[in-house]
């Protein structure tokens, strides 16, 4: 197509490059589009047009400038996708054969596989909603609420056990429905949430970020180069690799990108969380020598509160 900008990647990722380029009309279209996204735009031209209360070449235009070619190029790249989040383990699952022994061969081909995931990460990532997220997560006026998934969790713990040592007001919401919705009482529009949803994506890990977002809270999202479905209610999307040996999808260049976060937060944040870090160091230093020097150095002198 003459004219095209030359796009790469999901149908979502398109989208958040050149949103800021639409016409009203196109707008609609998107928002037909993400409202049951990635299955949305398998109907035909006609039908998305209408749901979108646009006409039809509106529609197209939109996919002509996603960088498609035409509208069935458009929907064959969907039902990639589609295919894609139907990803499962258990198809990827190693033969008998595959797991007889362990040597170079298989060294290399992990190296190649997480080598190309830091680049693919840190190429991809973009860097204006990298520092949007990090000025979101000093600003010392704003609580920050952190939410991971049944895998993800891990993810939002290491931010969670970092971020709380440079900065108040921190707080790690444990993935269960009771939490979930005691959670959401102290949402409001001084909250940041920090979300993690990758591959298979989590319905209620969506929910509670769609839910977060509605009671006025600044969303960043951190999920796999395939998008969340969140990513179209997220404020900041932050994307990583999902490379690895298999059969699970990796969440190495996750950890290395909430790292990243954290240490351009902590530099963001300058004096007061070096001097809140330092706090810290002397009362674990004190607690590690009161072990040392056995229980009578532990022990609470019992007449203080009587």
């Amino acid at each position: 197509m003459k004219g095209a900008e030359p796009l790469d990647g999901t149908v979502a990722r398109r989208i958040r490059r050149v949103r800021h380029t639409l016409a009203a009309g196109e707008l609609l279209v998107v928002a037909a589009l993400t409202e049951s996204y990635p299955t949305a735009g398998l109907v035909p031209l006609a039908q998305l047009a209408a749901q979108a209360g646009v006409s039809a070449p509106t529609a197209l235009r939109l996919v002509h400038k996603l960088g498609f070619p035409s509208y069935a190029a458009f929907q064959e790249s969907l039902r990639d996708e589609v295919q894609t989040r139907l990803f499962s383990p258990v198809t990827v699952y190693p033969s008998t054969e595959e797991t007889e022994s362990v040597g170079k061969s298989e060294l290399s081909a992990a190296a190649s596989w997480y080598v190309d995931g830091v680049h693919s990460t840190l190429n991809n990532v973009s860097a204006d909603d990298l520092s949007a997220a990090v000025t979101a997560l000093a600003d010392p006026d704003r609580k920050v609420m952190i939410l991971g998934g049944r895998f993800t969790t891990v993810l939002a713990a290491q931010l969670h056990q970092y971020l709380r040592m440079l900065r108040p007001d921190v707080v790690s919401i444990a993935p269960t429905s009771a939490e979930y919705m005691a959670s959401m009482i102290d949402v409001d529009d001084r909250t940041v949430a920090m979300v993690f949803d990758y591959r298979r994506y989590q319905r209620t890990t969506i929910d509670w970020g769609v839910s977060a977002t509605g009671q006025g809270a600044q969303l960043i999202l951190m999920t796999d180069n395939y998008l969340s479905p969140l990513a179209s209610h997220a404020h900041w999307v932050l994307t990583t690799s999902h490379a690895g040996p298999g059969p699970f999808d990796s969440l190495a260049h996750g950890f290395m990108l909430v790292e990243l976060l954290v240490s351009l937060v902590a530099k963001k944040l300058g004096e007061p969380a070096r001097d809140r870090l330092a706090h810290f160091e002397d009362l674990h230093l004190a607690q590690e020598d009161g072990q040392r020097n056995g229980p009578k150095a532990n022990r609470v002198d019992s007449g203080a509160s009587t």
